[in-house]
């Protein structure tokens, strides 16, 4: 297989978890497949999350702080921070990004979040300006995945759970890295490893590292097309793409109703 580059962004404190088991495991297994390998290590990088004024060394508007204009406009003009720098080139030289981190409260760390915020300018990754998000964002031909520990078991996260379906959960996330052009792939989830016997986890370890080694064939998950929303009705789904699915729809009821007269 072709070597690709590959970033893995970890986001737990303590490198003895069952988190760090994971990142450990995907470098060993993409190395052993002869990829390259980098990781971000935010806790022990000392990464930080909040977005101020503080992380710029020039500001494009002193008099009025706009948080996005002015990580666009130091990422354009080279005046980034040096960790800052470092992120993004990652970023841009990867074929595959792995989110590792534990699920909190529903969703990213803090200090997970804080990554993809000032990591992922608008002009660099994204441009809505010129229509370059989404399908036809620069990072079309990028993979992400995210892997991630639940502190409750698969249950909690069903239609009838308490915590409700993890699509649910995970679609906001998963359509925001998207605007970006990324191939959002299924997520690797680990339910409630700190409440399952050793041998367990090892099998979860195991299935981790068997997915890395196929994941460059796998496809992204299903999402509508970028064109198929009107621009001029506010981004809304087109009346053209409604009615189609209407017919879709139509059509399948359909077979389903003639495949029951026809057992009848």
């Amino acid at each position: 297989m072709e070597k690709k580059n590959v970033l893995i962004v970890y986001a737990h404190q303590e490198p003895k978890s069952f988190n760090g088991a994971l990142r450990d495991v995907a470098v060993s297994a993409l190395e052993e497949d002869g990829h390259d390998v980098y990781v971000s290590d935010l806790y022990a990088m000392k990464f930080d999350p909040v977005a101020s004024k503080n992380m710029f060394i020039d500001l494009k508007d002193p008099k009025y702080f706009n948080f996005q204009k002015e990580l666009s406009h130091a990422a354009e003009t080279g005046q980034l921070a040096d960790d800052l720098d470092m992120e993004m080139k990652k970023m841009l030289q990867a074929d595959l990004i792995i989110l590792q981190f534990p699920m909190y409260w529903l969703g990213l760390p803090a200090i997970l979040k804080g990554w993809i915020e000032k990591c992922f300018a608008e002009r660099v990754v994204f441009d809505t300006t010129k229509m370059k998000w989404f399908d036809n964002g620069p990072f079309v031909n990028k993979k992400l995945v995210m892997s991630f520990t639940t502190g409750g078991s698969a249950s909690y996260f069903s239609n009838t759970g308490v915590f409700g379906d993890m699509d649910v959960l995970l679609w906001p996330i998963h359509n925001s890295l998207r605007l970006t052009g990324l191939q959002v792939l299924t997520p690797q989830i680990f339910y409630a490893p700190g409440e399952i016997a050793s041998d367990d986890r090892k099998r979860m370890l195991d299935s981790w590292r068997e997915r890395l080694r196929d994941i460059w064939k796998e496809d992204p998950l299903p999402f509508i097309h970028i064109d198929n929303f009107d621009p001029h009705l506010g981004f809304k789904l087109s009346e053209k793409y409604v009615e189609e699915q209407k017919m879709i729809n139509l059509d399948q009821q359909l077979v389903r109703i003639w495949g029951k007269i026809s057992i009848i």
